[in-house]
């Protein structure tokens, strides 16, 4: 882990659902100054949809669980280092919305997000937009047992071991921030997904079903974006 953290979170229940989609038409959607990457030939857009147990900066404690989720795709900067580059973000907690998006750079949305454990290990999860329009409905079982790590050059840790994401800051400029962490630990899931990417927040189609990542817990140090010649 990273020994120097201007801002530590802790993540739990973690679903990545990743879809493929068409390369030209997500470059719509990214600065013209990153590079989409592409794995099996597609273009990729993940939705990390998790619980944020805990948010410290210099060992403060700043809020309570809340729900969240991001879109975020896959890119190169200028520099040809892999990052995520995020095209939406939500979260129940108003503070990480309005601290963490002019922090970080990061394009928060409104939204009303819900979580909820039926019997056994059955969850849902469900994110509307700020207009009552459903963006992702995700029913899970985790499974119990050993976690894995991604294997090196293969999907899974290209869709999941990125440790940097590019923004655009107010005046154009070109930055870059650091998503410090451990392998992400994976366990199996059984998962059925439902979205209206294109609908409610206009990103392309999926051209096929999604792929599913599960990690039951992750603490990630985040440092606010510097100019990418910095780097």
């Amino acid at each position: 882990m990273y020994s120097v953290r201007p801002l530590s979170v802790t993540v739990a229940d973690v679903c990545f659902c990743h879809w493929p989609v068409d390369a030209a038409a997500l470059r719509e959607r990214v600065p013209d100054w990153l590079t989409v990457e592409r794995a099996d030939g597609d273009a990729w857009l993940t939705a990390v949809a998790h619980t944020v147990r805990g948010v410290q900066t210099f060992g403060a404690d700043l809020r309570r669980p809340a729900e969240a989720v991001n879109f975020r795709t896959y890119v190169r900067g200028p520099d040809g280092q892999r990052g995520v580059y995020f095209l939406a973000l939500f979260s129940e907690d108003p503070l990480t919305s309005a601290v963490g998006g002019p922090t970080l750079r990061l394009p928060y949305r409104e939204g009303v997000l819900s979580r909820r454990r039926d019997e056994g290990e059955f969850r849902t999860r469900r994110t509307l937009d700020v207009d009552g329009r459903r963006v992702l409905d995700l029913r899970y079982t985790p499974a119990y047992g050993e976690t894995t790590t991604a294997p090196p050059d293969s999907l899974a840790a290209f869709l999941v071991e990125r440790q940097r994401y590019y923004a655009t800051g107010p005046l154009g400029d070109r930055l870059v921030g650091s998503i410090g962490h451990d392998p992400w630990p994976l366990a199996g899931v059984d998962a059925d997904v439902t979205e209206a990417l294109a609908a409610a927040l206009s990103f392309p189609e999926p051209l096929g079903e999604p792929l599913v990542h599960y990690s039951p817990e992750a603490e990630l140090g985040l440092a606010p974006p510097r100019p990418v010649w910095l780097d």
